[in-house]
């Protein structure tokens, strides 16, 4: 059986088609917690009520440091929810951490807040924490806060890694 140089051409790129989509096949298939960790840093998330989560990073000692509250998108079957409003901010920042633990409120909301341009930033600080809401505010509403970042500055957070 003869090939002519053109039939010969195909069959060789027709191959390396098949080895390059085998590689890829190979390459994407299910990753174990072992070895998504040697690739990332792993995160410690806690759901304190349902769809909100509270993603925490401790200090050296043990304690948290600094708690990032969201509201988790997701999809089942028959009602998408993308809404990120969290609902019921003050009590949910009671539930995390409870007026004795913030302290005193300071008199007035910190210099960095701000309304413009329909974001919001509101920082309250207290004698243990300060608490940052990020989040939206037009005239006219619907506002809403999108985030809460809770601090404690006195516990010694490490830096990004």
């Amino acid at each position: 059986m003869r090939f002519s140089p053109s039939s010969l051409s195909v069959r060789i790129s027709s191959l390396c088609s098949v080895v390059v989509v085998l590689l890829c096949a190979w390459n994407s298939t299910a990753q174990t917690k072992d070895q998504l960790g040697a690739k990332y840093r792993q995160i410690v998330a806690f759901e304190i009520q349902p769809g909100i989560v509270a993603f925490s990073t401790f200090s050296k000692d043990g304690n948290v440091c600094q708690m990032t509250i969201e509201k988790v998108g997701h999809v089942n079957g028959q009602h998408p929810d993308f809404d990120r409003a969290i609902p019921e901010v003050n009590r949910l920042v009671d539930q995390v951490v409870p007026s004795a633990e913030r302290g005193k409120p300071a008199k007035y909301l910190n210099t960095a807040s701000y309304i413009a341009g329909g974001a919001s930033f509101i920082r309250q600080d207290y004698e243990n924490v300060s608490v940052n809401l990020y989040g939206t505010a037009t005239v006219g509403g619907p506002n809403h806060t999108d985030v809460i970042i809770i601090n404690w500055p006195k516990r010694g957070c490490p830096g990004p890694n």
